[in-house]
């Protein structure tokens, strides 16, 4: 299911509405260059190469779903929304925690998915004056996708 120019003209009916966005693998290997997501049920992983001494290994990290754990950023001049995944293994953590929108909390690693998503092909569907009144309500990790469910606020 995909946002529609026709839905979005009829605001009144899209307030607390939720639209599922399918993410796929490809899409965030766009905006994290060098890593390679793979979604399953329930579990992301994450694979690339780091560097030991002169050599490069291979690395894969996993993360668990945990669908309620999202944020939402709306500052000024600062706008974001992700996601939080649960850390089940630390190989290759490290190396994912260099790049930019990727952090950790706790037990948790924090990715940012509003790059992912603005890069996404739906994201161009929707007219200007609703980018701003995104808000992401929870996430689901399929086989082969990532969804987040998003809603337009007043």
């Amino acid at each position: 299911m995909g946002i529609f120019k026709e839905d979005l003209i009829n605001f009144g009916n899209l307030i607390d509405t939720e639209v599922e966005v399918k993410l796929s693998p490809r899409d965030f290997s766009r905006v994290f260059e060098n890593l390679e997501f793979e979604f399953s049920d329930r579990l992301m992983k994450i694979r690339g190469e780091k560097k030991v001494l002169f050599l490069k290994k291979r690395f894969e990290l996993r993360l668990g779903q945990d669908e309620q754990k999202v944020y939402n950023v709306r500052e000024f001049k600062t706008e974001d929304m992700g996601i939080y995944l649960k850390i089940m293994s630390k190989d290759g953590l490290e190396e994912v925690l260099k790049r930019e929108g990727i952090s950790r909390e706790g037990e948790y690693l924090k990715m940012s998915v509003f790059e992912v998503l603005k890069r996404s092909k739906i994201y161009g569907d929707i007219p200007d004056a609703f980018k701003e009144r995104l808000v992401l309500n929870r996430y689901k990790i399929g086989n082969g996708y990532l969804s987040i469910y998003i809603t337009v606020t007043k």
